[in-house]
């Protein structure tokens, strides 16, 4: 895991994920520089200074800093050192921006493992599926942070945190539409619990734009953006009906939810909008004070996890999900109790939670036990250098 001497983390900021990142890398030994991304749009300036030591790792994710690819390339590659991409997101709408083909040969990593086939199918030479993970510097209880952002008083039983959209979803989507009976369609498999997923618009309409068969082809262009759009207008819509199951139809508030305004139309009279809160210093306390806390997976990741499937359980509260096939990283005794198919088997999850041998309490213990051991940014970090640092030489014994 020596090979490099330096990992470069390209952000803004203010984008999640650089700062788990670099206490991750940090912890195995390793000096960690963050760049600006526009700093990247001339690498020599920007990388040249960090070459000096010896080979570099370039860890990108979703691609931040890469604008110009091809010159930051050969600099890493021609000092030893290399370029990664850790897509968080749905690895076609983020590959709609780039142009240049060399993200073909670069180390290509995916939270979501159903992308891999795909992926490959395009040329992709190395890619790997690396799952989310833990943060326990930020999200273990800390007294002090609890003293200063303590959570709402009175909160209610259930809690989501989220946006309503990702920033710039109209411009994104602009000028693509769908086909009125397959939105039909995939509503009416929501309410049964269905998952109409990124990959299952893929396939429908592959069906009407491809009717001879064959699988579509999304890079180069923006063809992918067109399941994608169908993706997330259903997972707005499961979120809407998971949030009404939650909320009840009791006299008092049953769910707060912390977002946006574009909640506000979606909201059951028994939920409540609180304002959006800050992921590092109020969001912890608020997981650990909700009684349960929902996660809601997105289907343009139709295997994916989020953030809630680590972070609450590391805050100390109870996260109920819907059941992404991702969870099929945690154990199975584990994940039972916590996972609900559609959106009437909400409380009934809560129930089993309640119910678990121990209590919540030991609900609780045995997730953090999990996900510490195995699920952490640290561990990621060694999957990453692990997987991208040359092969040692093997020994070989001279015959006699």
């Amino acid at each position: 895991m020596a090979f490099f001497r330096r990992v470069i983390i390209p952000g803004s900021g203010s984008d999640l994920l650089r700062e788990e990142l670099d206490l991750a890398f940090s912890s195995l030994g390793l000096p960690v520089s963050r760049l600006l991304p526009r700093a990247l749009r001339e690498p020599r300036d920007a990388l040249l200074p960090l070459l000096e030591d010896g080979p570099a790792l370039l860890f990108s994710v979703n691609f931040s800093g890469l604008e110009r690819m091809g010159e930051a390339l050969e600099l890493l590659q021609g000092h030893g050192g290399q370029a990664a991409v850790w897509c968080v997101d749905n690895p076609w709408n983020l590959l709609a921006g780039v142009r240049d083909a060399r993200w073909k040969t670069l180390p290509f990593f995916v939270t979501d493992a159903s992308f891999l086939p795909a992926l490959q199918g395009h040329g992709a030479e190395r890619a790997v599926h690396l799952p989310l993970a833990a943060s326990p510097a930020h999200f273990l209880p800390h007294p002090r942070r609890g003293a200063v952002f303590p959570p709402p008083a009175d909160l209610a039983p259930f809690v989501f945190v989220g946006r309503s959209a990702f920033p710039g979803k109209e411009k994104f989507f602009a000028g693509r539409s769908l086909p009125e009976d397959l939105r039909q369609e995939a509503v009416r498999l929501l309410s049964g619990g269905g998952r109409p997923d990124f990959a299952w618009w893929e396939e429908r309409l592959a069906a009407l734009e491809e009717p001879l068969g064959g699988r579509a082809v999304f890079w180069p262009g923006k063809k992918a953006r067109r399941p994608a759009l169908g993706a997330e207008e259903c997972s707005l819509a499961w979120r809407a009906l998971c949030l009404e199951a939650a909320a009840g139809r009791g006299d008092g508030p049953g769910l707060d939810i912390f977002g946006d305004a574009g909640w506000q139309g979606l909201l059951p009279p028994t939920a409540r909008l609180r304002p959006p809160v800050d992921y590092y210093a109020r969001l912890p306390g608020i997981y650990a004070a909700a009684r349960f806390s929902l996660s809601l997976t997105s289907l343009q990741l139709p295997s994916g996890l989020n953030q809630r499937h680590f972070d609450v359980w590391m805050a100390g509260g109870v996260c109920l999900t819907d059941a992404s096939p991702g969870l099929a990283l945690f154990p199975r005794d584990l994940v039972r109790p916590v996972r609900f198919s559609s959106p009437e088997d909400i409380r009934r999850a809560a129930r089993r939670a309640e119910d678990y041998p121990g209590g919540r309490e030991a609900l609780i213990a045995d997730w953090r036990g999990v996900i510490l051991e195995k699920h952490t940014y640290r561990h990621r970090a060694e999957q990453v250098l692990e997987i991208l640092s040359p092969a040692r030489p093997r020994k070989t014994t001279k015959r006699p």
